[in-house]
């Protein structure tokens, strides 16, 4: 579309449609963009253990699952930040292969349970915790738990 100058033949009405649609595209975009940004920017608080499992997994709580209590967060920015808190129970099959899957292994270090945990979120001294440091070194301090004799699992999930 040009704008700025007048080919020949071309009326001065013509340029001035020209002009107007051009505008009304750029308003009409703004508020798109607009809308959009003020749609996405909503902060997620929820305690409801299905629509928390599927924030966290992205699918549907599975069979092997009987979700007991849990607690989510997520910022309004972009960037996906969220607190995750999760209590269930799950059969050996779905816990070892979720281990495999997130490439988690038994943790040893000095762990401290953050301060905004929920009440629920107590795991018994008989859980094995297990954590992932990445290849850096880079611990956000997500862990998960897993009481063997009950078959709780506790998952406390960070990411800023």
């Amino acid at each position: 579309m040009k704008i700025n100058s007048l080919e020949s033949g071309q009326s001065t009405r013509t340029r001035s449609l020209q002009l107007r649609r051009f505008l009304n595209y750029l308003t009409n975009y703004s508020v798109i963009m607009l809308l959009f940004l003020l749609i996405s920017c909503s902060e997620i608080n929820t305690t409801n253990t299905t629509t928390i499992y599927k924030y966290w997994s992205g699918t549907d709580p599975v069979s092997d699952i009987e979700l007991l209590q849990g607690q989510y967060w997520q910022s309004a920015h972009w960037t996906g930040e969220y607190v995750m808190y999760l209590k269930f129970k799950s059969t050996g099959q779905w816990w070892d292969t979720f281990l495999k899957k997130e490439h988690l292994l038994i943790d040893k270090t000095n762990w401290t349970l953050p301060a905004d945990a929920p009440s629920w979120f107590i795991p018994p001294k008989n859980v094995i915790r297990f954590g992932n440091v990445d290849v850096d070194g880079f611990d956000q301090g997500s862990r998960y738990f897993r009481d063997p004799l009950t078959q709780v699992c506790y998952i406390y999930e960070i990411q800023l």
